[in-house]
C-alpha cells in the first residue's frame, strides 16, 4: 500500500493553516448567506403580496445558488493554481469565471421573476438591474475571499521558507555523518592522494570520495539542484561502495534526458541508494538491485529486499528528512512503498517556479 509520511513541521503548518482557513470560509459563507438575503429583502422587495420572510427565502434560495457557484469557482481554482505566487493567474480566472456565471445565473433569475411575479415586459429591465447588483456583490466577496487566502498563502510561504532552512541544516548534518568540518576532510584527502603515491585503486577511491565532499561542499546552501548534478555525485557514491562491496550491488539507472534539467533537495536521492545499502544484507549470489527511473516529473527509486538479520544502528531520519524537505518545497506527493520484496520510493521532480 501506498503512503506519504507526514513531516512535523511541514504537516502542522499545512493541517493548521487549511483547519482555520476551512473555518473561516465556512462561517463566512452562511454568514455572507443570511446577511445578502436579508439585505436583499429589505431593500428589493417586488412581490408585495408574499409575506417578508416568505420573500427572504425566495432570496435566500437565489443568494445559495450564487456564492455556492461562486466558491466552486474559487476552490477549483485554488486547486489548480495554488499559493500566493498564482495569485494574478488565479484573480483573473477567477473575476472571469464568476462574471460568466452571473451573466447566466442571473438570465434564469430574471425569467423566474417574470414567470412569476412579474409582466413580460420587465425582463429586460428586471436582468439589467439584477445583473449590476449580482455582479458588484460578487465582485465584492470574490474579492474578499482572495485577499484572506492571499495573506494565508503568503504567510506560510515565508514560515515554509523559515522551516526548509531548518531541514537543510538537518540534511547536511545527515549526510556528513560526522561533526567534522568538511573543508578539513577534503584538505585531508587531497594530502592523503599523494602519501599513497601511485596504488591505483586507493587513488581511485580517493577520488570518487573527494567528489562527494566536493559536492556536499558546493550544494551546502542549495535549497534544490538539477537532477543531473544530483546523479553525479550518485554516481560517485555508488563507485565508492562498488570499490568496498564489488558485485554485491547493482544499480541501472533509466533517466530521461529532460528529466535532468528539473530539480530535487541537494543529497535527496543518495540518501535513499544509502539507505537501501544500509539495511540489506549484501551478496554475490543474490546482489542488492537499486533501479532509478526519472521521466516526465517523477523520480523511481526501487531497491530490491534483503533485511539484514542484524539490524545497524540507525536514527531513522534519512527517510524523514527527504519526506520533510519536498513537503516544504511542494504540494505534490511523496510516496514510498513496501512490497515484500520490494522497497520504493517516489519523488516528484521540481520546476523552478515550485
Amino acid at each position: 500500500m501506498s503512503s506519504a509520511l507526514p513531516s512535523s513541521a511541514a504537516s502542522l503548518l499545512a493541517t493548521s493553516s487549511a483547519s482555520s482557513w476551512l473555518t473561516w470560509e465556512a462561517r463566512l459563507r452562511w454568514l455572507g448567506i443570511v446577511a445578502v438575503s436579508l439585505l436583499l429583502t429589505v431593500t428589493m422587495r417586488k412581490a408585495p403580496a408574499l409575506t417578508f420572510w416568505q420573500d427572504w427565502l425566495s432570496h435566500f434560495l437565489v443568494t445559495v445558488v450564487y456564492w455556492q457557484g461562486n466558491a466552486a469557482i474559487f476552490f477549483f481554482l485554488r486547486r489548480r493554481l495554488p499559493g500566493y505566487k498564482r495569485t494574478v493567474r488565479r484573480v483573473a480566472l477567477h473575476q472571469l469565471l464568476s462574471t460568466a456565471f452571473v451573466v447566466v445565473a442571473t438570465v434564469f433569475n430574471a425569467w423566474l421573476e417574470v414567470r412569476f411575479e412579474l409582466p413580460a415586459a420587465a425582463f429586460v429591465p428586471t436582468y439589467w438591474h439584477d445583473l449590476r447588483f449580482s455582479l458588484f456583490t460578487t465582485l465584492l466577496i470574490t474579492n474578499v475571499y482572495e485577499s484572506v487566502y492571499f495573506f494565508h498563502e503568503w504567510r506560510n510561504y515565508f514560515m515554509r521558507a523559515a522551516a526548509l532552512e531548518r531541514e537543510n541544516a538537518l540534511s547536511r548534518l545527515e549526510a556528513l555523518k560526522q561533526q567534522v568540518d568538511p573543508h578539513f576532510l577534503f584538505n585531508s584527502l587531497n594530502t592523503m592522494a599523494g602519501l599513497i603515491g601511485d596504488n591505483e585503486p586507493a587513488q581511485e577511491f580517493l577520488g570518487a570520495l573527494a567528489e562527494v565532499y566536493r559536492y556536499i561542499l558546493l550544494s551546502k546552501k542549495s535549497t534544490t539542484v538539477a537532477l543531473g548534478e544530483e546523479m553525479a555525485f550518485v554516481d560517485a557514491y555508488v563507485h565508492l561502495n562498488a570499490i568496498r562491496f564489488g558485485k554485491k550491488i547493482l544499480v541501472i539507472k533509466e533517466i530521461a534526458p529532460e528529466a535532468l534539467r528539473l530539480r530535487v533537495p541537494p543529497v535527496a536521492v543518495q540518501m535513499l541508494v544509502e539507505n537501501a545499502i544500509k539495511h540489506n544484507a549484501l551478496s554475490s549470489r543474490s546482489p542488492l538491485r537499486i533501479t532509478i527511473r526519472a521521466a516526465g516529473q517523477e523520480l523511481r527509486v526501487t531497491n530490491t529486499l534483503h533485511p539484514k538479520t542484524v539490524l545497524e544502528k540507525s536514527t531513522r531520519q534519512g527517510l524523514q528528512n527527504i519526506v520533510s524537505r519536498f513537503q516544504l518545497l511542494t504540494d505534490r506527493p511523496l510516496l514510498i512503498e513496501n512490497r515484500g520484496t520490494e522497497f520504493e520510493v517516489l519523488l516528484p521532480l521540481l520546476t523552478t517556479a515550485e
